[in-house]
């Protein structure tokens, strides 16, 4: 139904390949017997189950019996469906919708986009104010955008497609726009809607009976739990898509199902599975003479020889997958193969080439308007720059993936903040209508007792007495529904405030504390002192090495055991915040004559010993940027952007310069404007010619450096001032 993505999640390095030109070979240990057998078997079903079908009933039937064959072989499918459509303009309405969604979407993932818009017109207009005729337009637009990498466009289209097909009744439609936004919001990084609609695809697909659609809606999930890093639930979800793919014999299903569970695999630190189950999918896509399957098989392939720093091999699958992007005209999978390819060259030495690919690959993705894709991209690219030396290209790819993360986060809060308030309404209106109801009830029984009055009045107090618990059985429920929906609410803030890793502080938290403190002193009510404070950056050097060396489950140990030696280090009062990813801000009550010896207990707190999880010791360190607020000799206070721009300074000299130290920010050395302006453009600059005074602190050496350097340890730890 919907232009399948990649098999790799969005949290992890993409899945970047197409088919080949040629027929793919895959290396002989990769396919055994077994494996060959069974493929050649789904093959001889798939085949059998076309020659032997028996006719549908209806036109609706034969276009769903053609739909398992979109995704592997468009072209045979569109022209299948276009062969549908004489008899489906004579058919009712609502099936005539579905069957012209079909051959749009057919007619997108065949690369016939002008084909796929007429077809959009012609079932809009063959009836303008139907919902399935509006859905069924709207949802093959969707998916145009969606294959053209403008998610945005896509998910409002299919939004409206849902909404449409809801009103129609029309569940085929329903699926496709439901498993079709799911798919785009994955894509623009909102979670949530997107695993709410996927996991409504997925109740759809099971309510029609069919395993295909089912199949679809499973590898979507597990896409979408990688991205979260929920490696057991993607993983789960992958054999279950592949298990449905096998009941309906489809062999594209197949090898999506086992794409995904390669994805889920590496997250659980399993390589050699994660590698087979990439072969099988490609040997799948072989046989069964997908090209669509086998490239996005290929793409994969090379990711995985990328990331175990296999260059040579990563190039050449690389390669081959661009030549067949180019070939099927596949803009997406072309910019993914071009960024492997890229960072392949990278770590075989040869930048500008590298760089070339790499850079053609960023500007591909940034005309999608996907931002999660994009940041990750840029993230990836600059930690590439880095492992090569380029410092200044790493930075400010740096910087764009936290802007861009920023953004994320921003669009994030204020979708919950805008579903909060709807339900806020919506309870709201509920208790108002329960309130008329009731003041209705007692209107209506006071007319009753008046008009009674006289026949029977000893009726008329045992129905005041009546109405009086009534109302205040009622009261009581009001209290309680008012006491839960209190504790919810509290129970809400205090999620959407702490990391769930950590526990500490999130960035959302700091950006409400950094609201409430502009507000209070906006009106005059600020009552702490603001002059008694200090700004601190945190990054754990040679995390994405612990990570890789380790597993991302021993990683996420060592950041939690980072965050407890930081509380164990600071005061209650100082406020820790997890900024992102191994990075932690930290907002000191403190003095500038004491940020000092702040820094250095915490770069002893973090290096001084190893971090023991289980039966392994991982030895890290931390790198800080440091400032006074206010700065001195100013008395006014710094903007919180500015300060935080200055700490960032900081902290990246202090990584440039070797990584297990700080760099502290003093003061300035006078307190003109233009000053702190020099600062701010160019810290080092600015430092070598006198206009800032740094300080410079060195964290513990290594354990077997230990005795050798203790001398020098005491004269390391200097104040050094330009």
């Amino acid at each position: 139904m919907v232009p399948l993505r990649r098999a790799i999640p969005l949290g992890a390095k993409k899945s970047r390949s197409v088919s080949r030109a040629s027929p793919c070979r895959l290396p002989k240990q990769g396919v055994p017997a077994a494996l060959r057998a069974c493929v050649t078997l789904v093959v001889a079903c798939v085949l059998a189950g076309l020659l032997s079908f028996p006719a549908a009933a209806t036109v609706l039937g034969d276009a769903r019996a053609i739909e398992p064959e979109m995704p592997g072989f468009p072209e045979k499918a569109q022209a299948a469906l276009l062969a549908l459509l004489p008899e489906a303009d004579a058919a009712p309405i609502a099936e005539r919708s579905v069957v012209y969604a079909l051959a749009g979407q057919a007619s997108v993932l065949a690369r016939q986009i002008p084909k796929a818009h007429d077809l959009a017109n012609r079932i809009e207009a063959a009836a303008p104010q139907d919902p399935s005729s509006r859905a069924a337009a709207a949802l093959i637009r969707s998916s145009i955008e969606l294959a053209t990498g403008e998610a945005s466009k896509a998910a409002a289209l299919a939004q409206a497609s849902h909404a449409q097909a809801a009103l129609a009744g029309n569940a085929d439609l329903r699926y496709g726009a439901a498993l079709t936004y799911g798919t785009a919001a994955r894509t623009r990084g909102q979670s949530d809607q997107a695993l709410a609609s996927l996991q409504e695809a997925l109740a759809l697909a099971e309510a029609s009976g069919s395993q295909y659609r089912r199949s679809m809606a499973l590898y979507q999930i597990s896409v979408l739990q990688t991205a979260l890093r929920n490696a057991q639930d993607a993983l789960e979800a992958s054999l279950a898509a592949y298990r449905a793919g096998e009941q309906a014999k489809n062999g594209f299903a197949m090898a999506n199902a086992r794409m995904a569970e390669s994805a889920a695999v590496e997250l659980l630190d399993r390589p050699s599975r994660e590698l087979s189950s990439m072969q099988e999918a490609l040997a799948i896509a072989h046989a069964i003479g997908s090209r669509t399957a086998e490239s996005r098989a290929i793409v994969n392939l090379a990711d995985i020889r990328l990331r175990r720093k296999q260059y040579a091999e990563a190039m050449r699958l690389s390669r081959d997958a661009l030549r067949l992007a180019q070939e099927t005209g596949n803009d997406y999978l072309k910019a993914t193969s071009k960024a492997n390819l890229g960072f392949a060259l990278l770590g075989a030495g040869r930048l500008a080439e590298g760089k070339r690919y790499a850079d053609e690959a960023l500007q591909e993705y940034e005309r999608t308007g996907q931002t999660a894709e994009i940041a990750e991209l840029a993230g990836e690219y600059g930690r590439s720059l880095e492992a090569v030396g380029d410092y200044k290209g790493a930075l400010g790819l740096y910087h764009r993936e936290r802007k861009l993360m920023g953004e994320i986060a921003f669009e994030a809060r204020q979708r919950i903040l805008l579903e909060m308030q709807e339900k806020y309404e919506s309870e709201k209106h509920q208790r108002e209508i329960a309130l008329l109801a009731r003041e209705n009830a007692l209107q209506t029984a006071e007319i009753a007792n008046q008009a009674l009055r006289q026949r029977i009045w000893w009726l008329l107090a045992a129905i005041f007495a009546l109405s009086f618990s009534v109302v205040m059985v009622l009261y009581r429920k009001l209290r309680v529904s008012t006491a839960k929906l209190a504790r919810k609410n509290l129970e809400l803030s205090i999620q959407s405030s702490r990391d769930p890793l950590t526990g500490l502080y999130n960035r959302r938290h700091f950006q409400n504390l950094i609201a409430a403190e502009a507000t209070a002193t906006a009106s005059g009510r600020r009552a702490d002192d603001p002059a008694a404070r200090a700004l601190l950056l945190i990054d754990l050097d040679h995390f994405k090495e612990t990570n890789d060396r380790h597993g991302h489950a021993l990683g996420d140990a060592a950041l939690v055991a980072v965050a407890g030696r930081l509380r164990e280090s600071l005061r209650e009062s100082d406020t820790i915040v997890r900024w992102g990813g191994e990075e932690f801000l930290v907002v000191a009550r403190t003095t500038p004559d004491r940020l000092d010896d702040i820094a250095a207990r915490i770069l002893r707190a973090v290096a001084g010993e190893p971090i023991v999880v289980g039966d392994r010791a991982i030895r890290t360190s931390v790198s800080i940027g440091y400032v006074p607020l206010p700065l001195p000799p100013t008395t006014a206070a710094l903007s919180w952007d500015r300060a935080i721009g200055l700490v960032d300074m900081a902290l990246y000299l202090a990584k440039m310069n070797g990584r297990n130290r700080a760099y502290g920010i003093q003061r300035l050395a006078d307190a003109d404007p233009e000053t702190l302006a020099a600062t701010e453009r160019d810290l080092e600059h600015a430092w070598k010619s006198g206009r800032v005074e740094v300080s410079v602190l060195f964290g513990p050496p290594p354990l077997a450096d230990a005795v050798a350097g203790a001398a020098s340890r005491a004269a390391a730890n200097d104040t050094r001032v330009a």
